[in-house]
């Protein structure tokens, strides 16, 4: 456990060292539960699908995150965009093969910000960590890059991937971004990709990034938003129409006054918004995206990006 670390989080040669047969089989999987043996793993998850199915609809939440679990576990991405799309070549230098068909997105947070070394970075639904990868090389040995995503499938293969790139600055944490294991006021920038988007309640997330960012701070974020004159596009889907598949496929989007109005409501102290236009997803659907700067405090006189 890190010396300023006052949560319990074990660090992250800890995490990511070989575990045993027994550390294996007592870790709680990704429904929640913890076999005892290996014949018990097999059909460990069936009493709680089968509890949730009694009780109604599944939460979006829920769907959502056991649709990131199935793909990291199937090690490539149907959904939002190929890296390719939306990353330099340069960015996306050295980064192994497949996390990028891990990693889904609707923009380049990185590409939007200039990071400067010894910044703490949270990336907020880090996913398979590429975007935690470019951050990492940028802030330096003295900076910290920190991720945070409720699929634990997501966060063994964002530590797998910091590992492999060894990268000794990136810490990846299991946890609801709503609530997250992050102390507040402890960060320079949070950066979120195609993510807010899953969350019916997006207030609530930004609450929560205003709380870690440092006074000066600045998160970055990449969503689904389109223009207050007319229409979504066809492929987006907007308030009640939208169902769980349309959070978990980040295609349910808001317009630009509606999301401003939200940043501003969750204690920023100032907004602004550039459209990327339209984007292709991995299945044939296009969507508005657009680059959000919520600063913690006024605007600054030379904005970070």
């Amino acid at each position: 456990m890190g010396a300023d670390d006052t949560r319990g989080f074990v660090s992250l040669d800890e995490l990511i060292r070989p575990r045993t047969t027994a550390e294996t089989l007592t870790e709680p999987d990704a429904c929640g539960c913890a076999p005892q043996t290996a014949d018990q793993a097999s059909g460990c998850c069936a009493a709680p699908e089968a509890a949730l199915t009694d009780q109604g609809p599944v939460p979006v939440e829920t769907h959502v995150k056991k649709r990131y679990d199935a793909l990291a576990v199937q090690g490539t991405s149907t959904l939002c965009c190929s890296p390719t799309s939306v990353y330099t070549p340069e960015e996306l230098a050295e980064i192994p093969d497949w996390v990028l068909e891990l990693s889904s997105g609707c923009g380049s947070p990185m590409n939007a910000i200039g990071l400067r070394p010894g910044q703490t970075v949270v990336d907020f639904g880090c996913g398979a960590g590429l975007d935690l990868l470019i951050a990492a090389r940028r802030v330096g040995e003295t900076g910290r890059v920190i991720g945070v995503d409720a699929s634990m499938q997501m966060v063994r293969t964002a530590r797998r991937a910091a590992k492999e790139m060894g990268l000794k600055n990136i810490d990846v944490r299991v946890g609801d971004i709503r609530r997250p294991p992050v102390r507040e006021a402890s960060v320079d920038v949070v950066m979120s990709n195609c993510v807010l988007g899953m969350f019916p309640d997006k207030k609530e997330v930004l609450h929560a990034v205003a709380a870690v960012l440092r006074p000066g701070g600045v998160a970055v974020i990449s969503d689904v938003v389109y223009s207050d004159d007319g229409p979504p596009p066809a492929d987006v889907a907007a308030g009640e129409s939208a169902g769980a598949e349309d959070f978990a496929r980040c295609v349910v989007g808001m317009t630009e006054s509606q999301y401003r109005d939200l940043v501003l409501g969750a204690g920023f102290g100032s907004v602004d918004m550039r459209s990327d236009g339209l984007v292709p997803y991995r299945d044939g659907a296009q969507v508005t995206s657009a680059m959000i700067f919520a600063y913690r405090d006024d605007s600054p006189a030379q904005p970070c990006c």
